[in-house]
């Protein structure tokens, strides 16, 4: 039976693929790189990035963002047994070029694994690296670095990644390479960073210890958890993702051997998880600044293809929604130009989880909200009363909720945008390329076309 519904799943994979190849001719016109710089934009859909654009454009800069110039096509993202992937199953199509269940990790529909364009480009006398907003366990990084049955396997997945010879591992995460007792999730013991450290890993946890490093291999892991959003980052203690890309361009250039880079956006995923409307601008654009900085290298180079794409949508995302008598024909970004505050960080501060009064509670949020958000309506103002009245019958937590639902429905009614769903969708998502080999990405494509045109580009099977 398992063998049947592997075949099963297969044709419809290769049918599915091949409807779609149409854009993605594999056939290269041109020379082919020497280096490859894969970004992936997690959770970030056409929608996203028209609101980055008009955003940029509102405030006074450019009128498009730097990579509307290589759009190339659309890429669609379903797994193997689902119309709406999750990052696994999309990053694995990417990685290994084959169509999985959602939550595999490097593995086929039959759990075995799968050899990753990573390991084939080390293999091959690659130098590689991965870079991850998220934590560089998640899902995304994990898909090209392991082989695991499921994505929370994450403990397990640092293990596989400090000994598979990557030269550059950046990003957040430090938790599962630290045991539970040194503050860390790895129940085994296991302090990975001394284990790499015995492996040659130069590391680095501040923006400034990344500046500072000259030698490979490198990692440089910045938090716990997730890095933070671009909207609530201090520059002092997490570099940006551009910063971070133009690092890794630094380090493995002065080599005379070929790269292979994936870098991942991933905290767009999760403000679109979350509904924030101005988190989620703030990591587009500073998606597009990575972009900008690997395509001036590739420019200089002139042997280094560019290219991006995301491993699906989040959100449900709609530019002009009606909002009770408002109407989605005003949509303006524009209002949103003073929040300077994600959601997630403002309930981490929040004062009423501190267990102080009511008074004390409504006071704070009020004013916090006003400065981070620029909410100040006397309906607002009443709703926190309410809402921090409600801890003594509800509790806290049931209270927080319902301020993160305010809060989401206040900023997206700000600049009339709407949201449909807090999961991901099936919407297609853009693919952009620059450089050689940028001919292989060409109109709607299956995202195991572009792990193809990826293997491809870098001469590897």
């Amino acid at each position: 039976m398992n063998r049947l519904l592997a075949a099963i799943l297969f044709l419809f994979s290769s049918v599915s693929c091949n409807s779609l190849q149409s854009g993605g001719h594999l056939a290269s016109s041109g020379k082919l790189p020497q280096n490859v710089i894969f970004f992936i934009s997690d959770g970030c859909g056409p929608a996203s990035f028209g609101l980055a654009r008009e955003f940029q454009k509102s405030i006074g800069g450019e009128p498009t963002l730097f990579l509307d110039t290589y759009n190339k096509g659309s890429v669609a993202t379903f797994s193997a047994n689902a119309k709406i992937t999750d990052s696994a199953a999309s990053a694995t199509a990417y990685a290994c070029a084959i169509k999985t269940y959602n939550g595999a990790i490097g593995m086929d529909i039959n759990r075995q694994p799968v050899e990753t364009v990573l390991e084939a480009a080390e293999k091959a006398g690659y130098q590689t690296a991965l870079i991850s907003t998220a934590r560089i366990t998640h899902a995304t990084p994990a898909s090209f670095s392991s082989h695991v049955v499921d994505r929370n396997m994450e403990a397990e997945i640092g293990s596989q990644q400090i000994v598979k010879g990557i030269e550059i591992l950046m990003g957040g995460g430090r938790s599962f390479f630290l045991p539970t007792e040194q503050g860390g999730l790895r129940k085994d013991g296991r302090n990975l960073f001394d284990e790499a450290g015995k492996l040659g890993y130069q590391q680095a946890s501040t923006t400034a210890e990344l500046m500072a490093a000259t030698q490979l291999p490198l990692l440089a892991l910045f938090t716990p958890g997730y890095m933070a959003y671009e909207i609530d980052r201090d520059p002092k203690k997490e570099p940006s993702l551009a910063e971070m890309t133009v690092k890794a361009l630094e380090l493995l250039s002065n080599s005379d051997k070929p790269f292979f880079i994936m870098i991942e956006a991933g905290r767009i995923d999760h403000a679109g998880h979350s509904n924030d409307t101005a988190a989620h601008i703030h990591d587009v654009l500073a998606y597009d600044d990575a972009m900008r900085a690997a395509v001036e290298f590739a420019k200089k180079d002139k042997k280094t293809l560019v290219m991006g794409t995301s491993d699906h949508e989040t959100g449900g995302l709609s530019l002009g929604a009606q909002w009770g008598p408002l109407s989605g024909y005003t949509y303006d970004p524009l209002r949103l130009q003073h929040v300077n505050s994600s959601i997630e960080k403002f309930l981490a501060d929040a004062a009423f989880t501190k267990g102080a009064t009511d008074q004390d509670a409504s006071n704070w949020i009020e004013q916090e909200a006003d400065k981070r958000f620029g909410l100040r309506s006397q309906p607002f103002q009443t709703a926190v009363k309410k809402i921090t009245q409600y801890r003594k019958v509800a509790g806290d937590s049931t209270a927080f909720s319902h301020l993160r639902i305010m809060l989401v429905d206040s900023t997206a009614r700000m600049a009339r945008v709407g949201w449909s769903t807090s999961n991901h969708t099936s919407v297609d998502v853009p693919v952009f390329a620059y450089g050689p080999g940028s001919d292989l990405f060409y109109g709607t494509m299956d995202n195991t076309a572009v792990g193809t045109a990826i293997f491809k580009a870098l001469g590897l099977k």
